[in-house]
């Protein structure tokens, strides 16, 4: 009882310091009591409210927009409080309001109490964070356009250089074979550098052709039953030439008994070429590279370790998106693939259920993984 007449000594100081706006009304609409923070926030007088009806103090455009002597009246009538609603009060300030009735000793109400909460300041942050996330969505939708723009060219062009490269490979086939007479050494030296470098061109077509592929969704797998061990050795054997001249080891270890996936041959192939080129451009001369190739129980995993430069933390989930460039060179186009390899990895082996992902410290290597279902 102590504890409570304590309470009640100091019950005019707790309201008064309570940081919300109070007033208190009878059914005449007479205010009976406001809080300092009601003075402090509206500028008037004590004199200039107590006694007055609320529609002398609070603005006659305010009254009309919220209508609030009605939802007083609607408290005091029924006893049910007024869960509240936002009013713009006049000088831009934003406040938001609640009613309750005040019952008397024998339950009767005669008089209603309004909280009022000042979100002024939240309301501008509001209004702002609005205002930022048109802008981002103008933004995006921007950025969207502009990518499918450059998607359609990308694709476009392709499919132009594609005819001009395959007749210029024709002829050059055909002087390689002599339908168009004998050839001297130079001659055949120059060629051989020709042949190259319409090859590597042709091979930037399909990345490019690929990549609009997977944007468009007209990417399509071919499955049939394989042996992933097989394709990853067919690869090895394929670049072991360009990882002898750089000294490198290749090695390839199997769990025994592996089972066999539904999948297309070409495109997981495309997948271990991509990522073992890249192995051997960035391993250094005399490094390793190792390939491990495990069933997980309803998956293929395929682990590439290299012992290579390594790859910034900040780089890894990013490496996988197309044209990427960190710190100004990118992976692949160091070696004259536009950037596109690792997204067209991705894009296959997210086409197969699969995912791909690295684990790299700069220095120490980095360990390329992809998955392939075969369940």
């Amino acid at each position: 009882m102590k504890g409570i007449e304590s309470v009640r000594a100091y019950q005019q100081d707790i309201i008064e310091a309570i940081p919300s706006t109070i007033i208190v009304v009878d059914r005449g609409m007479e205010i009976l009591y406001s809080n300092r923070n009601y003075y402090v926030k509206s500028g008037k007088k004590e004199r200039e409210v107590i006694g007055e009806r609320l529609s002398r103090v609070f603005a006659p455009i305010l009254m009309e927009r919220t209508r609030i002597d009605d939802k007083i009246r609607d408290v005091l009538s029924t006893g049910i409080p007024f869960d509240g609603a936002q009013l713009r009060y006049p000088g831009g300030f934003f406040f938001f309001y609640k009613i309750y009735p005040l019952k008397e000793a024998g339950g009767a109400v005669n008089k209603a109490v309004i909280f009022m909460e000042d979100i002024t300041e939240l309301t501008r942050l509001e209004e702002e964070l609005r205002d930022s996330y048109v802008k981002l969505e103008n933004a995006n939708a921007e950025l969207k356009e502009n990518d499918v723009i450059k998607s359609e060219f990308i694709s476009t062009a392709s499919h132009e250089l594609r005819t001009p490269l395959t007749v210029m490979n024709s002829y050059l086939e055909m002087f390689e074979d002599g339908l168009l007479g004998e050839l001297n050494e130079v001659q055949k030296e120059k060629l051989q550098v020709m042949r190259s470098q319409t090859d590597h061109m042709i091979r930037l077509v399909e990345d490019m052709l690929d990549t609009s592929r997977l944007e468009s969704r007209r990417f399509k797998i071919q499955r049939r039953e394989l042996q992933v061990e097989e394709i990853a050795r067919t690869v090895i054997e394929d670049l072991s030439r360009l990882a002898g001249l750089r000294e490198q080891t290749m090695s390839l270890t199997a769990m025994e008994g592996l089972p066999r996936v539904k999948g297309d041959e070409q495109r997981i192939k495309q997948v271990f070429s991509n990522l073992l080129t890249n192995a051997i451009k960035y391993t250094t001369n005399k490094g390793s590279i190792d390939v491990k190739i495990e069933d997980l129980g309803g998956t293929i995993s395929v682990a590439i370790s290299d012992t290579g430069v390594g790859i910034a933390k900040k780089d890894q989930e990013k490496i996988f998106e197309k044209f990427f460039t960190g710190g100004g060179s990118s992976l692949t186009r160091d070696a004259g693939r536009m950037g596109l390899g690792l997204a067209i990895a991705k894009g296959i082996v997210e086409a197969h259920g699969g995912r791909i992902w690295v684990e790299s410290e700069v220095g120490k290597g980095s360990t390329f993984y992809f998955t392939i279902p075969h369940d």
